[in-house]
């Protein structure tokens, strides 16, 4: 009796199942902050944003045809870094998303799609962007297109 308790212990807090773990948690990396359906800019255009500064000038982009503006989400720069997907001129109804692809010893991929809430082709025309934050990194973050 006390080796299969011993055979479950070890089993249980083997090295594999720390990594499942760990890399369960490297998919729930991002956080969503906001969501919206207009941004105007031509072509998709993406952002690291590292500094409140720099979060700051792009909310106010984001908030010259606005009123009243969107808030400027809260974010502690010296844990967290901004990423900002804005997708250009888009005939879908549906609102950008983030994901954690994978990360290397130079680089972390992120992949932008749209969810298409639209059911038929007489969606108009939309702007949207998406704005999320992640632990900071000082890797290269390259937005990979789905």
């Amino acid at each position: 009796m006390k080796l299969v308790l011993i055979t479950l212990l070890i089993l249980t807090t083997s090295c594999k199942s720390q990594k499942a773990l760990t890399l369960a948690n490297a998919y729930d990396r991002l956080t969503l902050l906001v969501q919206d359906g207009y941004f105007f800019t031509d072509s998709l255009e993406t952002n690291v944003i590292r500094d409140h500064k720099s979060l700051k000038s792009f909310f106010s982009r984001v908030n010259k045809t606005r009123k009243p503006g969107i808030l400027v989400p809260e974010v502690d720069f010296t844990k967290e870094m901004v990423l900002i997907a804005c997708m250009g001129e888009q005939k879908v109804s549906g609102l950008p998303i983030l994901s954690f692809l994978e990360e290397n010893g130079e680089e972390i991929s992120i992949g932008i799609e749209i969810n298409d809430l639209s059911k038929n082709d007489n969606s108009s025309m939309s702007y949207p962007f998406c704005v999320y934050k992640m632990p900071i990194s000082e890797k290269k973050v390259n937005f990979l297109s789905k």
